[in-house]
């Protein structure tokens, strides 16, 4: 009878030795994609200027002259407004590593400023003090040539190219233009450089999409079946995404007008296609296409799209990118976010890492306290 019993609670510990195996050898559920806010610098800026770079590295460049970095994917930032340009709207920005970035700023007068040691001098590289100059996006083939693009000057697209990593610039010429035709800043999406081709896409009278093989040197173009007619109308941004371009676009005057304001287009065919289920988007600033799913934003909120189109978050964000392993968003009142998809525990472990970093701002002793409360709030904005 004892051994009887001493065999049946053997039984028993093994099953659930290997209940307990099976169970942590399978994944943790992933839990839909969700938005995060991780940073708010306050409602007098905006941001729209966004690149992400080797899973971590975040720069974000916005109104009055300023940028903020992230070098541990979010949890913590530096925030900064480039003494000399606080004026400007840095609309497009770009990171190398986490030593070496780039701001571009949109309107008149038109600059360029480069750091090599994580913002703490900036040095402005271009200069352009013309009204008819207004910059718009920028891009980069590799670590030392890439290009910065502008609306169109006597009939072509300012653009201007770099062979160092971003220290100089030269003008080179541009793709032609059509009479009324422009580029929109609202993202720094509209130029791209992927799949060994680089791509500027346009709105206002017409919307096309500029595509050259060769650098910049030659230049063709594809109309896109867009919105497009006024200077509010036309194509936005572009991704390179499953061998092809994802192409977003609409009128930011009626944004939340869904009026085909999405395209795929695969270079090999002869014409962009329109994908049904996306028919009901608003106007979008800017989309990232990740593996399976597609990112979008705008005016009225963002959306993803797997093999339906789902409502992410109802928060007004300008710009979108992809680090490699994070989608990352920056939008109006100097909000900074992260659209989070993963498992449960990786989520929970974020928002842990985030009320760390809140929490540590308040354990100095009393007296200290003052003197951190404005940080305390620019880097916990749950706390206001």
């Amino acid at each position: 009878m004892f051994k009887r019993a001493k065999g049946i609670g053997l039984r028993f510990i093994a099953a659930l030795i290997a209940l307990l195996v099976l169970s942590c050898s399978q994944p943790a559920p992933t839990v839909a994609p969700v938005f995060t806010t991780l940073f708010e610098a306050g409602e007098e800026f905006s941001f729209r200027g966004l690149h992400a770079v080797h899973d971590s590295v975040v720069v974000v460049g916005g109104t009055q002259g300023s940028i903020c970095i992230s070098l541990d994917a979010g949890v913590h930032w530096s925030f900064m407004q480039i003494p000399d340009a606080t004026e400007s709207q840095f609309r497009s920005v770009w990171a190398h590593d986490q030593s070496r970035f780039l701001a571009v700023s949109a309107g008149a007068p038109s600059y360029i400023y480069f750091t090599e040691d994580r913002g703490e001098h900036w040095l402005r590289v271009y200069s352009d003090t013309a009204q008819s100059t207004f910059l718009d996006g920028i891009a980069f083939a590799n670590d030392t040539l890439g290009w910065v693009f502008g609306d169109p000057v006597d009939g072509r697209f300012k653009l201007l190219q770099t062979i160092d990593g971003g220290r100089h610039w030269a003008e080179i010429s541009g793709p032609p233009s059509i009479d009324g035709e422009a580029a929109f800043a609202a993202s720094g999406s509209s130029i791209l450089y992927s799949d060994s081709t680089l791509s500027i896409v346009t709105g206002g009278t017409v919307s096309r999409i500029h595509m050259s093989t060769n650098f910049g040197e030659d230049w063709t173009a594809k109309w896109l079946e867009l919105p497009q007619g006024l200077p509010s109308q036309g194509a936005f941004a572009h991704d390179w995404h499953n061998d092809g371009y994802i192409i977003v676009g609409g009128d930011y005057l009626f944004d939340t007008a869904a009026l085909g304001n999405t395209i795929h287009y695969d270079p090999e065919s002869a014409y962009p296609t329109f994908d049904e289920k996306l028919s009901a988007l608003p106007y979008c600033s800017d989309v990232v296409g990740v593996g399976q799913n597609v990112y979008f934003t705008g005016t009225v909120g963002m959306y993803y799209a797997d093999s339906l189109l789902h409502e992410l978050d109802t928060n007004a964000m300008h710009s979108l990118a992809y680090s490699g392993k994070y989608v990352f968003a920056s939008g109006p009142e100097g909000r900074i976010g992260r659209i989070f998809q993963g498992s449960q525990p990786a989520l929970e472990q974020l928002n842990i890492a985030i009320n760390s970093r809140c929490q540590k701002l308040f354990s100095p002793p009393l007296p200290f306290l003052y003197f951190r409360l404005p940080l305390v709030f620019l880097l916990c904005p749950r706390l206001i």
